[in-house]
């Protein structure tokens, strides 16, 4: 809700600063003064008052929760959420000529912003018209609290002054352990099916899309672990696909079993060992962090630990469910930032960046983009060409010459 209120606020406060100096806009523009100054004198003084705003309420709301030691992080998030708001609210108030049809508009922008949030409803649960398992829906991604929301809830969760301390470690656990317990069963139980239809029919009709599947899992794989070694393209052809190949993925299969449960067990023992360390020497600091730090509606949230489903297939690839804030993305190319939601880190330009500064980033290029609209009045140019389009009694040269049939 805390982005929900930045919104809001951030949209008030800057609906009708525009629409209320309509005749000194008017002047200025007859006089040909700067615009961009005109603009600008708004924005700082909204978002300074913003800024106030959201120390405020980040104060009052983490003393209440008792949240410690994230004060920065939600200001910066609020105010920067609030920011984005305040520059969508001059674009609306630059558009409109009417104080009532601002105020009809700004609810109607809040809610999707609400439900795309990703606190409301998950993403995957969404019409599959509009959403995708994999990935954050694309309508999602221009929502500004579908960005700072992430940037808060994985950034609590991974850097308190109690969980970076294991971070690492339960990441490591936590992958090794769902690729033993749910990805590599999977695997194994597709191609058995595929090895049941060969003992039956000397081609496969039926399970094609399984070996399809294999293949694209195997190449994923492939990028995480470097000395996996995948076989061509020519390999998985279901019309000579046979027994022994089949076999040759059991022994693939096997070595990538073989090498997660060796990731497993030595950093379990780490974590085991780090821990009897610390009980042992700081056993009431290891409790009192524990208790002020560690959130675990945080935690139960960001790593659904509810899911009934931990792996479900989609596009031909297996897609994990479970404990997504440790689940590293593949990149398919350089520019692909987009990613399951609450992913620790975003992807983009060959570097991983932190999801908290990669988000809090994205909302600034959306403010940056917003202000453009603002100087251009992009959002009046469409609404008055629409409104042109679709009421053609506003055409002067339309009504002449109705006049003159008359």
């Amino acid at each position: 809700m805390t982005m929900i209120v930045a919104t809001f606020l951030g949209l008030t406060i800057s609906a009708e600063e525009i629409f209320r100096d309509g005749k000194i806009l008017k002047r200025e523009k007859f006089l040909k003064l700067s615009r961009s100054g005109y603009l600008l004198s708004k924005v700082i003084i909204l978002f300074s008052i913003s800024a106030i705003q959201a120390g405020l309420f980040i104060i009052l709301a983490n003393s209440i929760i008792e949240l410690k030691n994230m004060n920065f992080a939600y200001w910066f998030a609020f105010f920067t959420t609030a920011a984005c708001a305040n520059l969508l609210g001059l674009n609306i108030s630059s558009a409109f000529n009417s104080a009532v049809t601002i105020y009809i508009v700004i609810p109607l922008l809040i809610i999707p912003m609400m439900v795309l949030s990703g606190a409301m409803f998950s993403f995957d649960k969404l019409n599959r018209n509009i959403s995708r398992i994999d990935k954050v829906p694309l309508l999602a991604e221009f929502m500004p609290t579908r960005w700072s929301y992430e940037a808060l809830m994985v950034n609590q969760f991974k850097n308190n002054h109690f969980q970076v301390n294991f971070y690492e470690l339960d990441k490591e656990i936590s992958n090794s352990d769902f690729k033993l317990s749910y990805y590599l069963p999977e695997l194994e139980s597709r191609l058995r099916k595929i090895k049941n239809e060969l003992k039956a029919n000397p081609t496969l009709s039926e399970q094609s899309h399984n070996l399809r599947l294999l293949e694209n899992e195997l190449r994923l794989e492939a990028k995480m672990v470097p000395r996996l070694e995948v076989p061509d393209s020519d390999f998985f052809d279901s019309a000579t696909f046979s027994i022994e190949k089949a076999e040759e993925i059991e022994d693939i299969l096997e070595n990538l079993r073989l090498h997660y449960l060796e990731i497993f067990t030595r950093e379990n023992k780490h974590k085991t060992n780090t821990v009897k360390n610390l009980l042992k020497n700081l056993r009431n600091t290891y409790y009192s962090y524990l208790d002020d730090y560690h959130n675990e509606s945080v935690s139960d949230h960001v790593r659904k630990i509810y899911e009934p489903k931990k792996i479900v297939e989609y596009n031909t690839h297996l897609i994990r469910m479970i404990d997504p804030v440790y689940n590293d993305p593949v990149p398919e190319h350089l520019l692909n930032f987009r990613t399951h939601f609450f992913a620790p880190r975003k992807y983009f330009l060959g570097k991983y960046f932190d999801t908290y500064s990669f988000n809090m980033m994205v909302i600034w290029i959306i403010c940056l983009l917003l202000y453009v609209s603002l100087y251009f009045d992009w959002l009046k140019k469409l609404i008055e060409l629409d409104y042109k389009r679709l009421n053609p009694f506003r055409n002067i040269n339309f009504m002449r010459a109705m006049q003159g049939k008359s």
